[in-house]
């Protein structure tokens, strides 16, 4: 698996709003207030938004550019807005064919994160042979 999400919350941020506006659809918003699906109560509102899908961890930065550079000004607007944004790059390990996962950002690759103004992480998930065959997991 190799997959990208754009994270975008704040205790004041209005998702909804933002969303409309910018035409996305997202996987999930939630608002501050509200239970997760652990019953924590949330302190922020915001949603997910998956941005990448590859076979590749070179084939997943190409496309997160991609995006980026196709949704500069919505990522910009997040900052008068109260929304702080995050790309959560998704990788699984633990496989016999990929027991190590990795993904190489290039300056420009984070120049660009920069310029948007969003954050990056990257996140290892382990996996199981199963998980691996099975499409979309």
């Amino acid at each position: 698996m190799r997959v990208a999400v754009l994270r975008v919350s704040g205790a004041d941020f209005d998702p909804d709003a933002y969303v409309k506006r910018h035409g996305f659809t997202p996987d999930i918003i939630w608002r501050a207030g509200e239970p997760d699906r652990l019953g924590r109560v949330r302190s922020k509102s915001g949603f997910n938004l998956s941005i990448g899908d590859a076979v590749s961890a070179a084939a997943l930065v190409k496309q997160v550019r991609g995006w980026v550079e196709d949704n500069m000004s919505a990522l910009l607007a997040l900052g008068g807005l109260g929304g702080v944004a995050v790309i959560d790059v998704g990788l699984t390990v633990g496989t016999s064919d990929q027991f190590t996962a990795s993904v190489t950002l290039t300056p420009s690759d984070l120049a660009l994160l920069a310029k948007a103004g969003v954050e990056l992480s990257v996140s290892a998930y382990p996996a199981t042979e199963e998980t691996e065959s099975v499409p979309g997991i």
